[in-house]
């Protein structure tokens, strides 16, 4: 039986598979997930190979033994403009099923996508967008356009909390803010996190937030939106909210909806290096670098807080999508039927 499947990019269109079986395993090459058409490449009793893919930008690769198959991808896309742009799918959920791949992606903003990118969105088929960013940073850095884009939809949460993130639009500026403590007298600044913690709480207790993520199940039990991406600025915070409720009414188990959101740790490990750089050049004052580190961290207890919002509102997480998000029965199997294999 095939398991533990992974597919990594390596660069230069080549790609490493690995997987668990006692068996031959025969790997195809698929344009899409679907199936509809695929190729032959090799029947082997390793675990693990490494090949290369030129003739399509983003493949998909089936593999098939006697007893089952699996359809595998890369879970980061490698687009040249991004850093924190996935597929969801493969994500086990309800009755064993799996999150359709090529269905539900999540990123950081699309403000740099190259031309090369566009035609891999293309080729995905990509035509919805939920940007959840302000005005300010959506007229600032807005997204670029590709063929296959039919809509954007603009759902903009209330995350006044990251008052760094909203109120400068310099480094130098946001930094000086928090050196002169001209920002919220009841924000402490240290490491804890608890700004983002206050956040994470924010987007479950909130009217307008939940407003805004009821929309977003809307737009996906709409199939004729499908292949949607959502993203914020970074991919983290109000894209990591948005995600982790839909993987958890697709019925995907907590770790992996945790897993999930602590990859943008390593995604965005290098740029948030560059950006703590830049702070300790503007600034000495530990107590604001270790405030501005807990705001560009991803950590584990930012989302968890979410969760056990829902819990403290609502006696238990379902309970709050019903009453709060108004979540039926019926919307949850026909949001399993779209998404799930």
């Amino acid at each position: 039986m095939i398991a533990n499947v992974n597919v990594k990019y390596l660069g230069r269109d080549e790609y490493k598979l690995k997987w668990s079986n006692a068996k031959e395993t025969s790997i195809y090459l698929l344009p899409q997930p679907d199936k509809v058409v695929s190729e032959f490449l090799l029947t082997t009793s390793e675990n693990s190979i490494e090949i290369k893919v030129t003739k399509y930008a983003r493949p998909y690769f089936l593999l098939r033994d006697e007893d089952n198959e699996i359809i595998w991808a890369t879970r980061v896309v490698p687009l040249e403009g991004t850093n924190n742009f996935r597929d969801l799918g493969g994500y086990l959920g309800a009755d064993g099923k799996r999150i359709r791949w090529g269905k539900l992606f999540r990123s950081d903003h699309l403000h740099r996508l190259t031309e090369n990118d566009k035609r891999v969105l293309d080729l995905i088929g990509l035509k919805t967008v939920v940007d959840y960013r302000s005005p300010a940073e959506y007229l600032a850095q807005p997204n670029q356009n590709w063929q296959a884009l039919q809509q954007t939809f603009h759902l903009v949460p209330d995350a006044q909390r990251a008052v760094l993130a909203a109120k400068a639009g310099s480094t130098h500026e946001k930094v000086r803010q928090l050196v002169q403590r001209e920002v919220d007298q009841n924000v402490r600044l240290d490491n804890s996190g608890k700004t983002m913690i206050n956040q994470s709480r924010d987007f479950v207790r909130l009217d307008e937030n939940k407003r805004i993520y009821r929309k977003l199940l809307d737009v996906l039990l709409e199939q004729e939106n499908v292949p949607l991406d959502q993203h914020c600025r970074g991919g983290k915070d109000r894209t990591g909210y948005g995600v982790a409720i839909i993987l958890y009414l697709l019925g995907v188990d907590m770790d992996t909806i945790i897993s999930d959101y602590m990859l943008t740790k390593t995604l965005r490990k290098k740029r948030n290096q560059h950006r703590m750089a830049q702070y300790a050049h503007e600034t000495d004052d530990q107590n604001v670098l270790a405030y501005l580190y807990s705001m560009l961290d991803t950590r584990s207890e930012y989302l968890e807080a979410s969760f056990a919002e829902m819990i403290n509102l609502s006696g238990s997480i379902d309970a709050y999508f019903k009453n709060e998000l108004k979540v039926t029965h019926e919307e949850v199997t026909a949001l399993r039927k779209i998404y799930l294999e």
